[in-house]
């Protein structure tokens, strides 16, 4: 058991029980005149860890982080920001934690995450990407026979919902197996000795690709879905 890593997950809030802990500043920090605000999910490589920014219904703009092995959760809000160059950081605070985000505006697709003990000592870094985030929605295929929604819960539990139109049978599944290939994501869900697999590439968000295998190992479903 690596005692070095769980302590590493608890002090930055992502190993505790998946209830979302809400930090609020007493007022919003002063924005630059020229502030850009990174928006959207982003994931590591790995997909263990991920950060959607975002701005909320009372124009706060918010941090919500996921631990997408643990489910747990943290929400943070009104960072401090500040400039330079072309980069922006967003210093979030949990107590005297400090979580800064980096975004460079000539790389709108990646932030650099940080995450900053009371000490003022680097305890994570990692480079995240847009679009490397589980894909979400309802996707159809063409005869709309084939119904497949994929969301994550505020738990951090990714769920996957199937329906065939013409039979009417249904199944929901959770917590798959996630493995890389080149550009292509696979999202692996078993229900018993069956396997419903899950295909997605990032550089088309509004398409995946459903396999499902038997026992054996055999295909016996394989569709192209949009979403819907």
């Amino acid at each position: 058991m690596n005692i070095k890593a769980i302590a590493l997950a608890s002090v930055i809030g992502l190993s505790a029980p998946a209830i979302a802990e809400v930090i609020t500043a007493n007022s919003a920090s002063a924005m630059p005149t020229d502030f850009v605000r990174a928006k959207g999910t982003f994931a590591d490589l790995s997909q263990e860890w991920e950060v959607r920014l975002y701005i909320d219904t009372f124009g706060v703009y918010s941090y919500e982080a996921f631990n997408t092995k643990s489910g747990s959760s943290l929400t943070l809000k009104n960072p401090e920001v500040s400039r330079e160059e072309q980069a922006y950081k967003y210093t979030f605070k949990s107590g005297k934690y400090r979580y800064q985000v980096i975004y460079n505006t000539s790389k709108p697709k990646a932030i650099a995450l940080y995450v900053f003990n009371p000490s003022g000592k680097v305890i994570l870094n990692r480079e995240m990407f847009k679009g490397y985030a589980r894909p979400q929605g309802t996707f159809i295929d063409a005869n709309q026979e084939w119904i497949v929604s994929l969301h994550m819960k505020e738990s951090g539990t990714y769920i996957y919902e199937g329906e065939n139109t013409k039979t009417g049978s249904k199944l929901t599944l959770k917590n798959p197996k996630v493995s890389r290939e080149e550009r292509a994501y696979k999202y692996t869900f078993k229900s018993g000795k069956y396997r419903y697999q899950v295909i997605y590439n990032p550089a088309n968000e509004e398409a995946i690709v459903l396999y499902v295998f038997d026992p054996n190992g055999k295909k016996i479903l394989a569709r192209d879905l949009i979403l819907d």
